[in-house]
C-alpha cells in the first residue's frame, strides 16, 4: 500500500528546489573556481594524485563537502583555509559549476 504522505512530501521538496532562492549560478561558480584551479585543475581534473577531481561530481556531494570543511566537520589544512570565507550561495555556485561538467570514461580493454 502506498502512503498518501509520500507524494505530498515529494511535491513539497520539488517546490523547495524549484524555488529561485535555491537556484545556483554556475557562471558565478566559474569565477569562484579560479581559486580552486591551483589544486583541482582549471578543468576540475587534478594533476596531483592526492587531490580529488571535481569535474562532474554531484552538486550535492560538492556542496556538502565544502560546508563540512567550512564548518569544521572535515579538516584539511588547505581546504579549511580556503572555504572559511565562502557563503552558502558561493558554495552552491561552485557546486553547480563543477557539476555542470560532462565527464566521460573509457573502461580498460
Amino acid at each position: 500500500m502506498i502512503s498518501m504522505k509520500a507524494p505530498a512530501a515529494l511535491a513539497v521538496l520539488l517546490a523547495l528546489f524549484a524555488n529561485p532562492a535555491f537556484a545556483a549560478d554556475p557562471a558565478a561558480g566559474k569565477k569562484l573556481a579560479r581559486q580552486c584551479s591551483v589544486c583541482h585543475g582549471r578543468d576540475g581534473v587534478a594533476k596531483d594524485p592526492e587531490v580529488p577531481n571535481l569535474a562532474g561530481q554531484s552538486a550535492f556531494y560538492i556542496e556538502k563537502s565544502l560546508k563540512d570543511f567550512r564548518d569544521g566537520a572535515r579538516e584539511d589544512r588547505r581546504m579549511t583555509l580556503i572555504v572559511k570565507r565562502l557563503s552558502d550561495e558561493d558554495i552552491k555556485d561552485l557546486a553547480a559549476w563543477f557539476a555542470s561538467f560532462t565527464v566521460t570514461v573509457k573502461p580498460p580493454a
